[in-house]
């Protein structure tokens, strides 16, 4: 006896119910003879048509059950299900199967394309375990068998599109697949802070099992060794993926909005008549000029074409992935392709368990850490960008003047004089360039002073007060140039580079709870979900409660295979389990 199972779906069994399967490719291939052993002297097995062989064929998308509710009696979700006797004689089960091309009385071929709106039509509970089936947009899921008097019986379940039969495997295009079921999973995992639903992706599936019955009864019952092709299994899974619905993750962009806005206020301080750079320049010429002289600034400093929201726009709409982990900042919600995560889906050995553990599970946590972390540094890196680029100017004028002095009598009997206050100097001091200069301290600052009125009365009062001549003042103030450069650079650093910091220090508090949440819902998987491929009951390693009719006496056994079977465990510890196409080809009995 030999088995064999496929990485594709290629069996022809499965097709839209308007096009006719082509099933000769299924039958084609198996020789029909008609053989003689000597040890049973004059009894022969006919392997043509007209033969007489009994034998049932069947395909079922979706059995199981779903929180304790058998779905198998569901009539909305009845298998097809052929039976052929010995005479020629068979039933199709349903009665309104669709008959796709039979040829009575050697050969009968049904498909009952199974309703993917069945679900909803029922009345049953499937809260917390919403089942989107695949291909509901695209096409039917079909379900379909074939069974013929020379011995054959093929059975075949999954997925069809408009155009025919769906050949799924690790290599079959994305496009050409229609989308992925969905299996709710939030009824099972405990209640996570910032995730509001939690689904399971089934991609497109499909499973074949082909039994030459007439081949397979020689080499049981007589020993004569059996083609490869005489129990062909296959099956195809297009893939399993984890969709997260994360209201914390669509915070994120809000939270990075209202912290760009707070950048923008910080940057803000920086302009105006009375902002910082223009009160900075101000006291240093203040600092620079003796102490009873008195320094006012007028003027503007302004920043234009900076547009600090519209700089991180494109990182706020489009999504992060690495190819196997998608966070949708738009949507708030986080995809994973756990079957980029996971040996091949496809190829398995029969009853491959599918472990999710933490050498799966925990890379999906770093990968989504490493695309938030990258991501909030491109953050930063546009915005810090942005505000280089920005234009500064600066344009004031920093006005000097000396208080008023009233000067004893020179001689006894004569009134003291009083010299009024005067403004000594005025200096425009201007910069037009980039923000990103003036962090640099590259700025070329320009400083033009000059007196104000006339000087010998201005000399004469700073005379009076000790100090310098206006002229030596002017020299002082005009040499600040270095002085200004350097002060000017400090406050725009200490408040670009302040706000940027605090900005950062947002974005990780904004990213933690996203990481948390996912790591809550990846922690609790193992526990609640259970995987299964190329389920088939008769080998090693079967699910419990995986059933197949054993060879007995002139009869084959019956051989089964499903592409996916679900187990899902929920707080109580009711167990669902789902098995996706399931495909049964046999007993076949001899005449």
């Amino acid at each position: 006896m030999r088995n064999r199972t496929r990485s594709a779906v290629a069996f022809a069994a499965v097709a839209i119910v308007a096009v006719p399967l082509t099933v000769t490719a299924t039958t084609a291939a198996w020789n029909t003879t008609e053989w003689v052993h000597s040890q049973v002297g004059t009894s022969t097995i006919d392997c043509t048509d007209g033969a007489g062989f009994a034998s049932v064929a069947s395909g079922r998308f979706l059995s199981g059950s779903l929180l304790g509710l058998n779905l198998d009696p569901i009539a909305e979700l009845e298998q097809m299900r052929l039976a052929l006797d010995g005479a020629g004689d068979v039933t199709v089960s349903p009665g309104d199967a669709i008959d796709l091309g039979s040829a009575p009385p050697d050969e009968y071929v049904y498909a009952n394309p199974f309703d993917v709106t069945a679900l909803s039509a029922i009345n049953v509970d499937l809260t917390g375990f919403t089942v989107g089936l695949p291909g509901a947009q695209l096409g039917a899921v079909n379900q379909y068998a074939n069974v013929a008097t020379d011995g054959t019986a093929v059975g075949a379940s999954g997925l069809v599109n408009d155009s025919g039969a769906v050949l799924v495997s690790d290599a079959t295009p994305p496009a050409s697949l229609p989308a992925p079921a969905r299996v709710g999973l939030s009824g099972v995992l405990p209640g996570i802070a910032g995730i509001a639903d939690v689904d399971l992706e089934i991609g497109a599936v499909a499973a074949s099992s082909q039994l030459d019955g007439c081949a397979l009864l020689r080499e049981e019952l007589w020993g004569e060794t059996a083609p490869a092709t005489a129990i062909v299994r296959d099956y195809g899974i297009a893939g399993l993926g984890l969709q997260l619905d994360a209201p914390v993750v669509g915070g994120l962009v809000s939270g990075v909005t209202d912290a760009v806005d707070t950048l923008g206020d910080a940057v803000d301080l920086l302009t105006g008549p009375g902002g910082l750079i223009a009160s900075g320049i101000g006291a240093q010429v203040d600092l620079a000029l003796p102490g009873v002289l008195t320094t006012s600034v007028s003027g503007d400093v302004s920043l234009t074409g900076l547009d600090l929201l519209g700089s991180v726009s494109g990182l706020l709409s489009a999504p992060l992935t690495d190819g196997v982990i998608t966070i949708d900042l738009q949507d708030g919600t986080i995809d994973v392709d756990l079957d980029a995560l996971l040996p091949s889906l496809n190829d398995a050995a029969p009853n491959t368990e599918v472990v999710l553990n933490d050498t799966v599970l925990n890379p999906i946590v770093d990968r989504a850490g490493l695309l938030l972390d990258t991501w909030t540094t491109q953050i930063v890196a546009a915005l810090t960008a942005e505000l280089r680029e920005a234009s500064l100017v600066i344009d004031l004028e920093a006005l000097v003047a000396a208080p008023g002095i009233t000067i004893p009598p020179i001689l006894p009997g004569l009134p003291p004089v009083t010299l009024l206050g005067l403004d000594v100097l005025s200096a425009d001091i201007a910069f037009t360039g980039t923000l990103g200069a003036a962090l640099d301290g590259t700025a070329a600052l320009s400083i033009d002073a000059d007196v104000v009125g006339l000087v010998g009365p201005v000399n004469t009062l700073l005379a009076a007060l000790g100090l310098p001549t206006v002229t030596d003042l002017l020299g002082v103030v005009e040499g600040l140039t270095a002085t200004l450069l350097s002060g000017l650079t400090t406050t725009v650093s200490d408040t670009v580079t302040g706000a940027l910091t605090t900005l950062g220090g947002t974005l990780a508090g904004l990213v933690t709870p996203v990481i948390t949440a996912l790591g809550g819902v990846i922690d609790a998987l193992p526990s609640v979900v259970s995987l299964m491929v190329n389920v088939q009951p008769d080998q090693p390693g079967a699910p419990p409660g995986a059933t197949a009719l054993p060879a007995s006496g002139d009869s084959t056994a019956q051989y089964r295979v499903s592409a996916l079977r679900l187990g899902l465990v929920d707080a109580l510890g009711t167990v669902a389990a789902v098995t996706l196409a399931t495909a049964t080809a046999g007993p076949v009995t001899a005449p």
